[in-house]
């Protein structure tokens, strides 16, 4: 679906592939544009896997770096071969091993003055309604961390600076934090849309989920048990959030990436009393609570922040809508990252394409479009300019594709117009939606093409699509009757 993207869109592209093939590993780096009817290359060349910082065996990268005359060739090619207003595009074709770790951003965006967007393998989300910009924050880093409370303060402060209208945030951390943040932010009538969740609450949650009320504080988690996913949805009390922001550790268990927090948010703990959460346990977790947008923060002294990215890099890959990683270190105010959500959040075109060294983001064409002063050429209308809204893949008679809106995906026009003025969705009807998504990419992905392939899997992808249209005809008649 990337390359579908890449060419439906006309986007200028950094490619980069891993071929293991040879004696060593090579990464090869082209640059890639569509000025006429087809993909030209304008720049290629070969770098030793090594030369990122990387090595051959399994241990976690450390040290990454962008090769200096990958960043010089680049830059040149851009200046000469493409207009100053052009958005870079990274595509890094799986499997790429820990090339998603690599700080490109960080290398290329002061370089060539130019935002870096990675491309995505997902269709954009059919919607994302409601009108406050509800974000649910979850911080579980070192006990009492003296960094938690000013950065929680100030992140929420450039929200309310960056998004235009009303900003709800749910803050989700440890009690130390938790106090520290009272103090700052003022809880109480001042501050309406500002809500600290009590650490006390998670473990008032049996072993099916259901929040207990009449529980004593003083009751464990079950062994084992992350209630972070738990509380968090009990806390928001079955309304559903446009983000998610979640700050913690990385780490490696064995060779894979993973979030290190404590197992029970109301007992802080560091070292091996950490418990590990993989990458497709917190993309869970943004569909569960109908979240949109998904960042990912890499704290102050992260003991692998290569872990943090990578997770960022995974679930941004494979999600439907707009995934982010941001440094705390070169961010610590959160600016850059509110920027990046005000970006999602406003009106096409109103703030500019994120472009900091702090970031990296998984972005839908769509959201990058309007925000470029010169229009993109419609491929398949020569002389027009794309048409708004328009799906970014063909349709069946070109390119036997199952269309979106066949699969019920235009569906989500009913919920945009349900919850248009409403402060919130409710968390059922959102993480239906984000479901159905991920149930069309997948099959969008895999679609069979007529006259290529066997009948039988014709006909399963569109037994597959009728079903998809009936959950979404079903989800929208339980929305308007409720």
């Amino acid at each position: 679906m990337a390359e579908a993207l890449i060419e439906r869109w006309r986007l200028a592209v950094l490619r980069v592939r891993l071929d293991l093939a040879r004696s060593s590993p090579i990464a090869t780096a082209e640059l890639v544009g569509y000025p006429a009817d087809g993909a030209t290359t304008y720049w290629r060349a070969d770098f030793d896997y090594g030369g990122f910082g990387l090595s051959e065996g399994t241990g976690p990268p450390t040290r990454l770096v962008v090769p200096p005359d990958l960043v010089e060739a680049v830059t040149h090619c851009l200046d000469v071969d493409f207009g100053a207003d052009t958005a870079l595009w990274l595509r890094l074709v799986p499997p790429y091993g820990h090339l998603g770790a690599v700080p490109w951003e960080a290398a290329l965006v002061p370089a060539t003055g130019r935002p870096l967007v990675r491309v995505p393998d997902r269709l954009p989300p059919g919607s994302d309604p409601g009108r406050v910009w509800t974000v649910a924050v979850a911080v579980s880093v070192a006990p009492d961390a003296p960094w938690v409370a000013g950065y929680l303060s100030s992140f929420v402060s450039s929200l309310r600076s960056a998004v235009a209208g009303d900003v709800d945030v749910h803050v989700f951390t440890d009690p130390g934090a938790e106090q520290a943040l009272r103090t700052l932010l003022h809880e109480g009538p001042d501050e309406p849309r500002v809500r600290l969740h009590d650490s006390r609450d998670a473990v008032r949650l049996d072993r099916s989920g259901q929040h207990d009320p009449h529980a004593g504080g003083d009751v464990l988690p079950p062994p084992g048990r992350v209630l972070w996913g738990d509380w968090i949805t009990a806390g928001l009390d079955g309304r559903a959030v446009r983000a998610l922001h979640i700050v913690t550790d990385g780490a490696f268990d064995g060779d894979r990436p993973v979030l290190s927090v404590s197992a029970d948010p109301a007992v802080p703990t560091a070292g091996s009393g950490r418990a590990y959460v993989s990458a497709d346990r917190v993309r869970r977790l943004a569909d569960r609570i109908g979240a949109s947008v998904l960042s990912i923060g890499s704290p102050p002294g992260n003991p692998c922040d290569a872990a943090t990215r990578i997770i960022a890099d995974h679930v941004g890959l494979r999600r439907a809508g707009p995934t982010l990683y941001s440094a705390l270190p070169l961010d610590p105010a959160g600016y850059a990252l509110a920027q990046a959500h005000a970006f999602v959040a406003g009106a096409p075109g109103s703030v500019p394409i994120p472009r900091d060294p702090s970031l990296f983001a998984y972005l839908q064409p769509e959201f990058v479009q309007a925000a470029l002063q010169d229009p993109w050429p419609d491929p398949d209308r020569p002389g027009q300019t794309w048409l708004s809204g328009r799906a970014p893949i063909g349709d069946s008679a070109t390119s036997g594709a199952i269309l979106p809106g066949a699969l019920g995906v235009a569906g989500g026009d009913a919920i945009t117009a349900r919850y248009a003025d409403a402060d919130s969705v409710p968390m059922w009807v959102a993480a239906s939606t984000r479901y159905i998504e991920n149930q069309v990419a997948a099959l969008v992905r895999t679609a069979g093409v007529p006259g290529e392939t066997p009948a039988a899997k014709q006909a399963y992808d569109l037994g597959v699509g009728q079903a998809i249209a009936e959950l979404r005809a079903l989800v929208d008649r339980r929305m308007r009757e409720s």
